[in-house]
């Protein structure tokens, strides 16, 4: 089961206020509807911009249903990939309890603490060995641009830390807004690591806050890559 199960997952970097295009809440909301969790990272500043900016951070995640951490720029690379790994064993959890409810009539919670120990472990254990897809999209409008050097680097990192499991990983790194007229840039398509000469290129601060097309291209991409994986065989999704 393991080698055909796949989490789909958003990553948003942004320092919040989205004021280009459709509402971020529901692209989430749409995302999710398909089987993808959408994280939010917020590096947010002070006053009524920074409280706007932390209230949408915010309820992307919660309509995403993922999570949401509002840091200093020092600190996200280290909560990228909290998050990346809370979220999947939360992924993980629910199926499992689908399946235990569907068999048992009983949670993971109803069990004796020895089973539920026994299952946590078979939760780890798919944790490593299932396919992440993952996109991160990154605010890079102009208000970013003292944060760029450090955005870049959490990337790297994160891509770094995953590829320690034993699953398959396929990350691809959009960025918003996109050159001229574009809401969105795709800096990296698919790959099993991170092309840190494409974003050292690519990661330039300009314009608006397109952060709703950012999250509907994400998960067009991450959904055309579905499409294409069933056409290779079945695959599990969880979600």
């Amino acid at each position: 089961m393991t080698r055909e199960a796949t989490i789909r997952q958003i990553l948003v970097i942004t320092d919040g206020c989205s004021n280009i295009g459709p509402d971020p809440v529901e692209a989430a909301r749409r995302a999710h509807r398909h089987g993808i969790v959408v994280n939010v990272i917020g590096i947010v500043g002070r006053g009524d911009a920074g409280e706007q900016g932390y209230n949408e951070a915010h309820s992307i995640a919660d309509a995403g249903g993922g999570m949401c951490r509002i840091v200093q720029p020092a600190d996200i690379s280290a909560t990228a990939q909290m998050m990346t790994h809370q979220t999947m064993q939360m992924t993980l959890q629910q199926v499992v309890n689908q399946e235990l409810l569907a068999v048992m009539g009983k949670s993971t919670e109803d069990l004796p603490p020895a089973e539920r120990a026994r299952v946590m472990q078979v939760v780890e254990k798919l944790e490593d060995e299932v396919a992440l897809h993952l996109v991160v999209c990154l605010d890079t409008s102009a208000s970013m641009r003292d944060k760029i050097p450090t955005v870049r680097e959490a990337v790297r990192d994160l891509a770094l830390s995953l590829k320690v499991r034993s699953g398959p990983l396929a990350v691809s790194v959009l960025a918003f807004p996109g050159k001229g007229e574009e809401a969105t840039r795709l800096v990296q398509p698919f790959s099993s690591e991170v092309n840190v000469a494409a974003l050292e290129a690519e990661l330039v601060a300009r314009g608006g806050t397109p952060t709703g097309p950012a999250i509907d291209h994400a998960a067009d991409l991450l959904l055309s890559r579905a499409h294409s994986a069933e056409d290779d065989g079945p695959r599990r999704e969880f979600g």
